[in-house]
């Protein structure tokens, strides 16, 4: 602690001596803030810390201008404070400028943009778990335009090759998050479509304008626009968005075609069957029900590109037991980075000769982005976990749940488990060339947990 207190008063007593000489601005206090302020973070003085890292800001804004790439560093430490904080309405703030920086500047190499807007998306990601579910949209639109942009940069820089792939693959997979987002929730569908489409499904209050800055329409205006019902909009919406995330994975394929790629463009294929089967299982059936009803009973035609893709593995020179190893388990969806060989695809479940039980591992909500829960997460008390064992049936929906073990165990956490497991979707087991139900499935789930 003395040791500790020495080296602060050290770095203050600099500082001071430098301002005093040339002012609080000059660039030559910007070394010893940062000595200063990691020293702080290592000791765990984060208060401290993060009033000389916006003072280093201030520096870098008017020695190098507003969006100078020098104070990104700066900008991911404070990032990294205000979440672990929890202040994730800071942290919005801070991502949507930090985007700014790399949107405006011009001299950073591509390596470094992809790197950055990687990182971004990654954040949104993060937030999507952690901030309040009015940002939900917020978050969900940022990261699709940061993988955009991301696409945009490596068009440029790669050109049509493999290398474009992970990028084209981020895009596709933020639609899908957006897609799911639209049919599946209610506030963050309006804003979805507010953000989106320009439009939203219910009349537009003083409140709505003022906070979101936008104009919009009334059901009656979005009905006499699109001659349909305001709940036609929204499905066409999700279609839109489920139809752009088939695009850019049948480019991912001309690039497998192209390069000759037999085992990558077979991995592309059951990306496709998935996208098809999301696409065709996320509608919701005609009629009134009780419960949740999305969907038909088969996998329909994304069986075609899941036997296409077997084909093709096998001309790949795949084994049947290699094959069998990426089909005999149920594949949650959507599958969250693109895997371009088999060993990298294989899903991670086990199985027991004495229990016909197929674990399917850990499912972690915020790594693996669902929307449509209810529940704000700032207000989550810990993690809950939850082992959770159920049908899987031949289209990949979920029937007969039951919740083996809970912790936190209360009505609000089995609710929220409930709710979740009615809105996964998996790409059903695939044995001899057809889709099979799956008796005895277990999954590990972890997600915020409810007080009560």
């Amino acid at each position: 602690a003395i040791a500790h207190a020495d080296e602060v008063s050290q770095y203050e007593q600099t500082i001071a001596e430098l301002a005093s000489e040339y002012g609080p601005f000059d660039s030559r206090l910007l070394e010893p803030l940062e000595s200063l302020s990691d020293t702080l973070i290592d000791a765990g003085n984060y208060n401290d810390a993060e009033t000389l890292l916006d003072q280093q800001l201030q520096i870098h804004r008017i020695s190098g201008g507003l969006y100078s790439p020098e104070q990104i560093p700066v900008i991911q430490k404070l990032l990294e404070l205000r979440a672990s904080n929890n202040e994730w309405s800071r942290v919005a703030d801070t991502l949507e400028y930090l985007s700014w920086v790399y949107h405006r500047d011009n001299t950073l190499s591509p390596e470094s943009q992809l790197e950055g807007l990687k990182e971004l998306g990654d954040w949104h990601l993060a937030a999507l778990g952690q901030d309040g579910s009015d940002k939900e949209a917020f978050h969900l639109v940022q990261l699709r335009t940061m993988e955009e942009q991301a696409t945009e940069i490596a068009e440029t820089h790669y050109g049509e090759s493999e290398a474009l792939v992970p990028f084209l693959y981020d895009q596709a997979l933020a639609d899908v998050y957006i897609a799911l987002a639209i049919t599946l929730t209610g506030q963050t569908s309006q804003d979805l479509m507010l953000l989106t489409e320009g439009i939203r499904n219910r009349a537009v209050t003083g409140a709505d304008l003022a906070s979101a800055n936008i104009g919009g329409a009334t059901q009656y205006e979005i009905e006499a626009l699109f001659g349909s019902r305001a709940s036609t909009v929204i499905e066409r919406s999700f279609k839109s968005n489920m139809s752009a995330n088939a695009a850019e994975l049948r480019r991912i394929q001309g690039i497998y075609t192209a390069s000759g790629n037999q085992e990558a463009e077979a991995m592309t294929l059951m990306a496709l069957g998935d996208s098809i089967l999301l696409r065709q299982q996320f509608e919701r059936r005609p009629g009134n029900f009780a419960g949740i009803r999305r969907g038909t009973a088969t996998p329909g035609p994304a069986m075609d590109y899941y036997e296409k893709a077997i084909v093709m593995l096998r001309k790949a020179g795949l084994s049947e037991d290699q094959i069998t190893s990426l089909t005999r388990c149920p594949v949650l969806l959507p599958v969250t980075s693109f895997a371009s060989t088999l060993e990298e695809a294989k899903p991670p479940c086990t199985s027991s000769a004495e229990s016909s039980l197929v674990d399917l591992g850990e499912y972690k909500i915020t790594s693996n982005v669902i929307p449509g829960l209810e529940g704000d997460p700032r207000s989550a008390e810990g993690q809950l976990e939850a082992v959770a064992q159920f049908k899987i049936r031949s289209n990949g929906q979920i029937s007969g749940l039951q919740i083996v073990d809970i912790q936190p165990d209360n009505t609000a956490n089995r609710v929220r488990v409930r709710k979740l497991t009615e809105i996964m979707q998996f790409r059903p087991a695939l044995m001899d060339g057809k889709s099979t139900h799956t008796e005895h499935a277990q999954l590990l789930i972890k997600m915020p947990a409810s007080s009560q």
